[in-house]
């Protein structure tokens, strides 16, 4: 028999489906046994259907446990994705129309409706930052309370956390990371969606700036925000403030899960430069450390070779993988080959006439991360040079106006063109090279490795472009037709993004829709 599929429109029309029955996720063999003892069902699939887009081979599966779908039995989904579940299903539907302009009457029978009950929605109780985050993670440890990640719950400690579904006991899991990776894999949700219907007693916990994406991605499960305190009464306060305008987001604020969630968003996002990738990973765990003993206070990496390969990419990964949509400190230091270098880093001197203003302090004032990108450093000069020796040993560094700028937990990352370690040796000061804690030279990414940067650019533009993809199909044909140029030929990375971003505007032209 085949069915008519429903659509909603947002999260505001499913919350009036679940004022008429209850809305149930799809769940394997779950599904097929609320089906068996009671037709008259509400059955939302579109975590499903995100979760069947890139694992096909479950598609049979589905259709076992929809084996006794009967004429009552009634299917939801998002309007969004409602083309990609016929797609993917034509055998169970052989339409869809709009829930709430053909069905305005439909009802179920409460008592069957009710003989299963779909995990209870609740709150998602906020943190504001990773200080916040700290303060959980030791009240959970001091009080035998399960607290993990949504990517350690669901492997190494999946069993510790089981043993809370048949018990009244709390247990914690945090869903920022896993808010961000969805971004990218919408799959996750139904991951989620899987773990949270068994894990009932499991209270979910996340920071402010997730919180509305949790609940687009989860209505299901969750229906409004609470601050943390609501669920740890003995944390006062906690989560009630909103964060900080002003507060600096640094690398030694990371711990825990938040620290791995930072990492694997880094490497996922740096095409190449394995080598590199685990070189860093070790060095932010240490200076993390030291830092806290105060033993380091500033982490300085120099990256050297062929320009557009990656380098400046590091910082402005590290700097979003701190803070979306932030402002990078940035300083070039192509201009700054001048024999006044020096003043125009940190102000002039009293007595001269014009700002005393830096560009260094000036732009380390306007962001928010710690953070800062050292651009072609190697065409600056010797002042320069000696006071970069100073500030990478002390940590701060005073102006022209005698004010101080502290820049603890700061990350600088230094880019140089110099094409190898002997250019490197002869331009950089013995005394400066000592002060580097990490030194890498960038190579051109290899033609494996030139196609995943594709496979990511074209990623980043179903974001970017979200609208306009909703309006179309991209078949794999016409995937591989906008790279079908010699990207291999290619050395720089930036080149390649050039001619992929004209390419998708000429694909969006030929199908019609404008930017």
């Amino acid at each position: 028999m085949e069915h008519t599929l429903f659509t909603y429109r947002n999260v505001e029309e499913l919350r009036k489906i679940q004022e008429e029955r209850e809305v149930f996720p799809f769940r394997f063999e779950q599904t097929k046994d609320m089906l068996d003892f009671c037709a008259d069902i509400c059955i939302d699939i579109s975590a499903l259907v995100y979760f069947l887009l890139t694992n096909k081979n479950n598609i049979v599966p589905v259709y076992i446990n929809f084996t006794n779908m009967a004429e009552d039995t009634v299917v939801i989904v998002e309007a969004t994705i409602v083309e990609s579940a016929m797609e993917l299903l034509p055998l169970l539907f052989s339409d869809y129309k709009c829930y709430f302009k053909e069905d305005e009457e439909a009802d179920s029978d409460p008592e069957t409706a009710h003989a299963f009950k779909p995990y209870p929605r609740q709150k998602i109780y906020k943190y504001n930052n990773t200080q916040d985050l700290d303060n959980i993670i030791q009240y959970a440890d001091m009080n035998d309370i399960p607290i993990a990640t949504f990517s350690r719950a669901s492997g190494e400690q999946r069993n510790e956390f089981e043993r809370f579904n048949s018990s009244s006991k709390l247990a914690i899991l945090d869903l920022t990371s896993v808010s961000y990776a969805i971004e990218d894999n919408k799959a996750l949700i139904y991951a989620v969606e899987q773990f949270l219907g068994i894990m009932p007693n499991i209270r979910v916990i996340a920071q402010t700036p997730q919180i509305d994406a949790l609940l687009k991605y989860f209505p299901l499960f969750f229906d409004g925000q609470e601050p943390v305190c609501k669920l740890l009464p003995d944390l006062c306060g906690l989560g009630e403030k909103e964060p900080e305008e002003n507060m600096l987001s640094k690398v030694t604020d990371l711990s825990g899960g938040n620290f791995d969630t930072f990492i694997d968003i880094f490497n996922h996002n740096l095409i190449g430069h394995s080598y590199f990738k685990d070189r860093l990973q070790y060095c932010l765990k240490n200076f993390i450390l030291l830092n806290k003993a105060k033993e380091q206070k500033v982490l300085s990496i120099f990256l050297f070779g062929a320009s557009g390969i990656g380098k400046t990419e590091v910082a402005r990964l590290l700097a979003s993988g701190l803070q979306t949509d932030c402002y990078l400190a940035k300083i070039n230091f192509q201009n700054y080959s001048s024999q006044d270098a020096l003043n125009s880093l940190i102000g002039s001197p009293a007595g001269y006439i014009g700002c005393n203003h830096g560009e260094l302090s000036e732009k380390i004032q306007k962001s928010k991360v710690g953070v800062l990108l050292c651009d072609e450093f190697e065409k600056t000069t010797r002042p320069v040079f000696s006071f970069f020796l100073e500030l990478l040993e002390e940590g701060r560094f005073t102006d022209s106006m005698a004010r101080e700028y502290d820049m603890d937990g700061y990350v600088i990352v230094f880019t140089s063109n110099l094409l190898n370690e002997a250019d490197y040796k002869k331009v950089i000061p013995p005394e400066l090279q000592t002060r580097f804690d990490l030194v890498c030279e960038f190579e051109e990414p290899t033609s494996t490795e030139k196609r995943e940067f594709l496979d990511l650019l074209f990623e980043k533009a179903k974001t970017t472009y979200s609208e306009l993809f909703k309006k179309i199909e991209v078949t794999e044909a016409e995937k591989e037709q906008l790279y079908a140029f010699d990207y291999s030929s290619l050395s720089a990375l930036r080149d390649i993004k050039r001619v992929f971003n004209n390419r998708l505007v000429d694909y969006f032209t030929e199908k019609g829709v404008s930017l």
